[in-house]
């Protein structure tokens, strides 16, 4: 006579495709949202500025950076099979396809959300600054900072490059959602909040 029910390993195939499932959830909820509260512009001398806006009570971020980087073509076959593709002696084969070191500066811990010239983070922030204090064509730049109360529920960001922020019109940012006024950026921000 047969019994009517699960086998072992049956039973295991299903646990496993459970918590195989539940770990990707849980991985794909674990990313922080990205909110438009960064924006950049340039002023009427043609100086670069940075405006952070945070969604703390005390208007703080944490670890806000801005790192300028030359992106890398990402390797086709081909050029892992060359010699000349292969990743350096003694590195490993993902190292060779990152980005050039970073330029820019980076403040680590919680500081209080601030606009400031690009290049020069407000003194209070002791940034790690490096490299050139100007955009700098074929890098492209990321402004970004973290929720300041390690609960990772959002990020602040921007992205460009120096052709996109000498396009920035008078009166005008560059955000996470291209550009506008800044009073509409202001806008925004109170919203993403």
């Amino acid at each position: 006579m047969r019994r009517f029910g699960t086998s072992a390993r049956t039973r295991r195939g299903c646990l496993a495709a459970l918590l195989g499932g539940a770990v990707m959830l849980a991985s794909a909820g674990c990313s922080p949202a990205q909110r438009p509260l960064v924006a950049v512009h340039v002023d009427e001398r043609g100086v670069a500025h940075a405006l952070l806006r945070s969604c703390d009570d005390d208007g703080r971020v944490r670890g806000p950076a801005l790192h300028g980087t030359v992106p890398r073509p990402t390797p086709t076959s081909e050029d892992v099979s060359s010699p000349e593709g292969a990743a350096p002696e003694g590195a490993a084969p993902e190292e060779s396809a990152v980005a050039e070191p970073w330029i820019g500066w980076e403040a680590l811990g919680t500081h209080e959300a601030a606009d400031f010239p690009l290049f020069e983070p407000p003194s209070s922030w002791a940034a790690e600054a490096r490299g050139p204090r100007s955009p700098q064509p074929g890098r492209s730049y990321e402004l970004s900072f973290a929720d300041p109360d390690d609960s990772y529920a959002y990020t602040g960001t921007v992205t460009f490059d120096a052709g996109q922020l000498a396009k920035v019109r008078p009166g005008d940012v560059l955000t996470l959602r291209g550009t506008m006024t800044k009073e509409e950026f202001e806008d925004l921000a109170r919203e993403a909040c």
